[in-house]
């Protein structure tokens, strides 16, 4: 173990960790070319899976290279560059919360309104992006962010044992 803090990193590093890390690093862009159609119009994106897997697995700067790095083919794709930062502050605070003991769906729910905190200003006034269009883009977020969120916090266990 490096370190005891909250933003150290927790696991020694050995061929497996490292392994996971750029797995967790370069996935969500990857993902990120994967979307589910739900009733509305709305997608679910993929790609928040392998940040909270990165969040909780690698703690705070697991997550915020994970969605720092993972955001890069989304920015180029959608030519918006803003939402590599609204992802490293996903990704650096799920790995925060969980390191302090808040359960997962509390702390990706926490973590995802602190990105609004950048998202909303920044997709509007810098990405130029229409009101109704954020609203819709921030009721997608939280249920996807919901929905990955409960399934990365099955995997972390198992995934967990086997960086051990």
């Amino acid at each position: 173990m490096i370190g005891s803090g909250s933003l150290s990193w927790e696991r020694p590093w050995n061929r497996k960790t490292v392994g996971a890390m750029l797995l967790l690093v370069f996935l969500p862009n990857i993902l990120s070319m994967v979307n589910l159609p739900i009733p509305g119009g709305l997608k679910i994106h993929t790609f928040p899976v392998a940040i909270f897997l990165a969040a909780s697995l690698l703690g705070p700067l697991g997550g915020l290279l994970s969605g720092l790095i993972g955001s890069l083919f989304s920015a180029l794709t959608l030519a918006n560059p803003y939402l590599i930062i609204g992802n490293g502050i996903l990704g650096f605070f799920i790995g925060w919360f969980l390191r302090c003991g808040r359960r997962p769906l509390l702390a990706v729910w926490m973590a995802f309104c602190l990105q609004l905190l950048w998202l909303i200003p920044a997709d509007y006034y810098l990405a130029g992006l229409s009101a109704a269009f954020i609203q819709n883009l921030v009721l997608m977020l939280f249920l996807s962010n919901t929905l990955w969120a409960v399934g990365a916090a099955r995997l972390n266990r198992p995934l967990k044992r086997w960086l051990a």
